[in-house]
């Protein structure tokens, strides 16, 4: 069941194991399928909050035009996440690089050069990449209606860790959810800044959070439809670099539902910022797209609280941070805090699976003994 609130849960039979998984991002919807699949004999009720009125974190997609404006690409290593994709049934779609590369100059001109394999077979997803969270989502709620609630438009503020075992989590209605343990998926940065912990973190762990570099939180994604991929038929790969705008990396986005460019920008770019830099590394045909998109990821408050967060190149936390907290009962779970691929979606998946594994295995000792 996904709702847009919560009722105040106060379920206290000892023989369920109550999960709550804050952030309904990747990382968090990966958790708990997997949770759902390792607790099949198990009694257990898992209760996601999601702060935005929607589900799918960094992940924002047009379905119909296979287009995005959040994150997007799988690498060929990304191997969880290619993995996670199959068991969806959902189809990829090879990035398009045929064609000639422009640069813009220092002085001014326009450099044409033949870049050969930019993307290292880089794929993207029919539907997008929100379309793996559409589909665990509904995964989760129809085939384990009775024990996954997904909640929208719950920011969390406060959560609470008292030496009975109980944690509540607070939510910025003042209702509360109880639970015996939690899962954190949301950015590192923005949790210690949003989220009150009692007890506090350990100061190594917290200082380590409040440096992490958000993925994306510097970023503004923009995509321009077309009638017609003009730079195609021109030779052009539709790759184009500038750092002489804030439009600054432009790539073809284009399947048999659109012909389109994504242009990475710099925050704070407006749709004619973009059209207006484009048509300056391509040439007229770009001067008149039939559609503009455009994501500021720096002024999404739920990802991030100051456009510094992201700048750094990807993050990568230390181990103490991959450790439980609360005797057990706290784990941190966002692609920031994966062992690998930070801040791509390999790593969401990847870090989603891994606390999965590892509360599932606790969860199951604990009932053993008791």
């Amino acid at each position: 069941m996904i709702t847009n609130s919560t009722e105040t849960d106060r379920n206290n039979d000892v023989n369920i194991s109550r999960i709550a998984i804050v952030g309904a991002g990747l990382s968090g919807l990966s958790c708990a399928r997997k949770l759902t699949q390792l607790l099949k004999k198990q009694f257990y009720k898992i209760t996601i909050v999601e702060a935005r009125d929607r589900i799918g974190g960094r992940t924002s997609s047009i379905p119909e035009l296979n287009l995005d404006l959040g994150a997007s690409w799988i690498f060929s290593h990304h191997t969880a996440v290619r993995t996670l994709a199959d068991e969806l049934n959902i189809s990829t779609l090879q990035q398009y690089e045929n064609g000639i590369s422009l640069i813009d100059s220092s002085n001014g001109n326009i450099q044409r050069t033949n870049m050969g394999n930019i993307h290292g077979g880089v794929k993207r997803l029919k539907g997008g990449t929100s379309s793996l969270c559409t589909a665990i989502a509904q995964e989760l709620t129809t085939q384990n209606e009775s024990t996954v609630t997904i909640h929208l438009n719950s920011p969390v503020t406060k959560i609470d860790y008292t030496t009975n075992g109980i944690i509540t989590i607070i939510l910025r209605d003042h209702r509360s959810i109880v639970a015996d343990y939690i899962v954190l998926a949301l950015p590192p940065k923005l949790l210690v800044s949003t989220i009150e912990l009692t007890p506090a973190l350990p100061v190594a762990v917290t200082e380590k959070l409040q440096t992490c570099v958000t993925w994306m939180a510097s970023t503004c994604k923009a995509i321009l439809v077309y009638d017609d991929a003009w730079w195609r038929r021109k030779n052009l790969s539709g790759f184009a670099i500038s750092r002489y705008s804030k439009a600054q990396e432009w790539h073809d986005a284009s399947s048999e539902t659109c012909n389109a460019l994504f242009v990475f920008c710099l925050a704070g770019t407006t749709k004619q910022e973009v059209i207006d830099a484009t048509t300056k590394i391509f040439g007229n045909d770009a001067i008149n797209p039939s559609a503009v998109f455009i994501t500021d990821w720096s002024s999404e408050i739920f990802t991030s609280t100051s456009i510094n967060d992201g700048r750094g190149g990807h993050p990568h936390l230390s181990s103490i941070c991959r450790q439980s907290q609360w005797n057990g009962r706290l784990w941190l779970s966002s692609s920031e805090v994966s062992d690998d691929d930070g801040g791509f979606l390999e790593g969401a998946v990847r870090r989603g699976i891994q606390v999965a594994d590892q509360l599932a295995v606790l969860i199951k000792n604990e009932k053993a003994t008791n």
